[in-house]
């Protein structure tokens, strides 16, 4: 998670070598004012960046070694204007309909939504040079066919923020992380159907599984609804919220039809019966990660990946020390209705970043000086791993960590608790922890070991719908017009709903709600126009 400060006094030495330090804070207004024109050598050019929690990069004081690097290096002096997870969209949004958007826009995910063609049409965000052969790591991922599918007129409008060199590790993205020691008390090991499903996560409610005599554990805690239905049970066919053809040759958003459907009937049946978490409807992900490191609750539906078990490890590690993490845990794969599990699929990348139209070409060619670097390995290992030397040793082909030993988990402790500029940094570019976890040092060798093991199994045996990311890029008004269609929110209230109503015929009202409200039309339009350009 967040860094925490400081490091050993020697490292003073390193830092005053390498420059002058990063403004620390942002000004309270215009988030995108004017910065110095030209492009001189010995010119700072102040470039104003957006990011979740940046701020956690910028603290109060003198700036660390590797952010005194990072400006000496591209001559930027950089200016954080702090978002976070819950209020990015909305400020970004204001920013943007006032002419305030800040230099570099991160983390936004706007590809596959009506602010994409908004945000260019309405020319907040500017389009990359066309020639980018000067940004050879750059070049590299706008080749990647997602995103030449989000060309508008020839032109590229963002960088990629990639996750992974290989899209297949996505498989890893969701799953269910489950308590391998209260399946053996409740007797329950080897569940397969949805009855046994339902009973193992009534047994983990009811049964006292932690022995405390006290019934305060919960059975099936999803990190975020969206977990239950973006593959988080895999066995239902593909069920997530992305476009795909249909058997009559249209297309339709997967979490709209049959197989959403009988998912959520068995999720139904799951909280009815008293297996699903109570509040998982309001719980953010921070706290079902606790719940389950704290044991509280005995199946977790989130990321599955070495990076994501490395978070709840460390939380386990202080919350139950007695128990060994990785001795405790098991993967699950829910049900199957027949036969098959679908895994998850994503583009390589997950969001992207853009650009406000006010960066001139000056500034521009600085700012991708500095991604192009944290695209590279040695902008890679920098931000994650620290100063080469100092911190960390190459050995053949494996980092080998010369950082402090935190006793209580037995790790490293990471870049972003030594150099706090690594903090969000590290993940403006590409999720550096994610690209790199399966080889990652500061991930406990065990975690990586079965995480690997399981990817591997999942790509190997797993299903992949196929998905047409050009469909994806289709630039409909149909598309804007349906925006008032929320199928998760539905959902949720199907899982709720104490109307009496049948379940079918709950599910044909939303069907009718949705079709009023846009969808029927969009289905239409979208369709008609992958037609017209050829796409199968």
């Amino acid at each position: 998670m967040k860094g925490i400060l400081k490091r050993l006094q020697c490292l003073a030495a390193a830092a005053t070598v390498i420059g002058l330090g990063l403004t620390a804070c942002a000004p309270a207004s215009a988030p995108g004012a004017s910065t110095p024109s030209g492009d001189t050598s010995s010119d700072l050019i102040e470039v104003t960046i957006s990011f979740w929690d940046i701020q956690n990069s910028f603290p109060e004081g003198e700036p660390d070694a590797i952010a005194k690097m990072v400006q000496d290096r591209f001559k930027i002096k950089l200016v954080p204007v702090n978002v976070g997870w819950g209020d990015a969209d909305e400020k970004y949004n204001t920013w943007a309909a006032s002419g305030q958007l800040p230099d570099v826009i991160g983390a936004v995910s706007l590809v596959v939504s009506p602010r994409f063609n908004q945000w260019i049409n309405d020319g907040v965000v500017r389009p990359l040079p066309d020639d980018l052969s000067a940004y050879p790591e750059i070049s590299k991922l706008m080749d990647q066919p997602e995103v030449k599918a989000f060309t508008v007129a020839g032109k590229n409008y963002f960088l990629p923020r990639q996750t992974y060199t290989d899209a297949a590790y996505w498989a890893m993205d969701r799953g269910l992380l489950a308590r391998k020691d209260w399946m053996e008390k409740v007797g329950i090991t080897d569940p397969k159907t949805e009855e046994d499903y339902i009973n193992l996560t009534v047994a983990f409610a009811k049964n006292d599984p932690d022995g405390n005599g006290v019934d305060d554990t919960a059975g099936y805690t999803p990190a975020d609804p969206v977990f239950i239905y973006s593959q988080g049970w895999p066995g239902f066919g593909y069920t997530d919220n992305r476009w795909v053809l249909d058997t009559d040759g249209k297309y339709r958003i997967a979490l709209a039809g049959e197989k959403a459907f009988n998912l959520f009937k068995f999720i139904k049946r799951m909280y009815q019966a008293g297996g699903l978490d109570p509040d998982f409807a309001t719980l953010d992900t921070n706290q079902a990660i606790e719940k389950f490191a704290t044991g509280k609750t005995g199946i977790l539906g989130m990321q599955v990946s070495p990076t994501h078990l490395n978070t709840i490890m460390k939380i386990w590690a202080k919350a139950q020390p007695d128990k060994k993490f990785t001795d405790h845990i098991i993967f699950l794969h829910g049900p199957t209705v027949d036969g098959s599990y679908y895994r998850f699929v994503e583009m390589a990348y997950w969001s992207e970043t853009y650009f406000s139209s006010k960066v001139d070409d000056a500034k521009m060619k600085r700012i991708l000086e500095m991604f192009n670097w944290l695209y590279s390995e040695e902008g890679r290992n920098t931000m994650m791993y620290g100063i080469e030397g100092v911190d960390w040793v190459k050995q053949g082909d494996q980092i080998k960590l010369l950082t402090p030993i935190d006793q209580a988990t037995g790790l490293h402790k990471s870049a972003a608790e030594i150099y706090p500029f690594t903090s969000a940094m590290n993940s403006l570019a590409l999720w550096g922890p994610d690209v790199m976890q399966y080889n990652d040092p500061l991930i406990d060798e065990k975690v990586r070991a079965m995480c690997e093991e399981e990817r591997d199994y999942r790509i190997a045996n797993w299903k992949a719908q196929k998905l047409d990311w050009a469909v994806f890029a289709i630039d409909v008004p149909e598309k804007q017009e349906m925006a008032a269609v929320k199928f998760s929110d539905d959902w949720v209230k199907f899982i709720l709903d104490t109307s009496g109503k049948s379940d079918e015929q709950l599910y044909e009202e939303m069907k009718q709600n949705w079709d009023a409200n846009g969808y029927a039309a969009a289905v239409e339009a979208i369709t008609a126009k992958a037609k017209e350009l050829g796409i199968k």
